[in-house]
């Protein structure tokens, strides 16, 4: 990829040296006075032909050799499904409790009834409340009436 790089500018400036060569020729003129007949142009042209190719491949160089590539070190991020990687990243924030619950309901596929998250936790009724409501607030999980109790559900960004 560098050598295509150094390649290519090597090129462009050689192009930019023929279109000064070219406006060289078209705008300076011939005859100088004292010089022979036809040789205006031929004086200037190792200026943009040979001064400004050279003369950038040298500076490219010089950058080349101090700002040497720099490795790309390999990732240390494991390449877990993005789901997981949001997943990680609430339970890294979460209380113990929450995420007893959280991961209670992970493993129950992601829906459960309140009470029997209340009863495989052994939380109480009241503390299993005020755990989901701090849940619900975060949009972490979402509560829907069922008959006399609440069906938990992850949220669908964490599934």
């Amino acid at each position: 990829m560098r050598i295509r790089t150094v390649i290519f500018l090597l090129a462009f400036s050689i192009l930019v040296g023929a279109l000064a060569y070219i406006m060289i020729y078209l705008y300076v003129p011939q005859e100088f006075p004292g010089m022979r007949h036809g040789m205006g142009a031929q004086i200037n042209i190792w200026i943009p032909v040979v001064i400004v190719p050279v003369t950038f491949m040298i500076g490219l160089l010089a950058y080349l050799f101090i700002f040497p590539d720099i490795e790309q070190k390999p990732s240390t991020e494991t390449t877990l499904p993005r789901e997981q990687r949001s997943l990680e990243a609430v339970l890294r924030v979460l209380k113990d409790d929450e995420k007893k619950v959280v991961e209670l309901l992970m493993n129950a596929g992601g829906k459960m009834l309140q009470r029997d998250i209340s009863r495989k936790t052994g939380f109480t009724r009241v503390k299993t409340h005020r755990i989901l409501y701090r849940l619900s607030t975060r949009g972490i999980v979402t509560a829907k009436k069922y008959y006399n109790t609440y069906q938990i559900a992850l949220a669908d960004w964490l599934l």
